[in-house]
């Protein structure tokens, strides 16, 4: 949560007024994480898979979606958290502020047991990277069934229309 001292952590970094995790569920078989799937929290934890046999393709939203559903959920959890003001300061913070370029989120990839290649493919505007060359940055790691495996991306706003998600693990 945010610190609402003199200095409030959520106007200059818009991430910290959000909450610190949330899990959700992504599909089962090839298909999309959606934007509201990825934002919301500081770090997101999504489950895919669910023992599918067959290769899977999860494709991330389009950046311009992800920026928007960010948007929303920065300042729906900033207004959450100026209490008896909220009503006094309207729609608080006004849309771009604060400034989302470079705010960095976590999202970690849970391979619910698929015991084929899975990837992670990026949406219009969204790269998928690797934070070191012996990385295949849109491979999620493969787990036997009832075992799974977690691939973990920083994902950064790189500007106004694209965003990048960075394999770190």
């Amino acid at each position: 949560m945010t610190n609402l001292g003199v200095f409030r952590d959520d106007f200059y970094n818009g991430i910290n007024a959000l909450p610190e995790s949330q899990a959700v569920n992504g599909p089962t078989a090839t298909g999309t994480l959606t934007a509201a799937q990825l934002t919301g929290a500081q770090e997101i934890m999504i489950a895919v898979g669910n023992g599918a046999a067959a290769a899977q393709t999860y494709t991330t939203d389009t950046a311009v979606n992800i920026l928007a559903a960010l948007q929303n959920a920065v300042a729906t959890a900033y207004k959450a958290n100026v209490g008896g003001f909220a009503s006094a300061l309207g729609a608080v913070p006004p849309l771009g502020v604060p400034n989302l370029f470079n705010v960095s989120w976590t999202v970690s990839v849970s391979n619910q047991g698929t015991t084929a290649a899975s990837t992670l493919a990026g949406g219009t505007g969204v790269t998928i990277a690797a934070v070191n060359a012996g990385m295949t940055a849109g491979n999620l790691a493969l787990g036997a069934p009832n075992a799974p495996v977690v691939t973990r991306y920083v994902v950064t706003v790189t500007s106004a229309t694209t965003v990048t998600f960075t394999r770190v693990q």
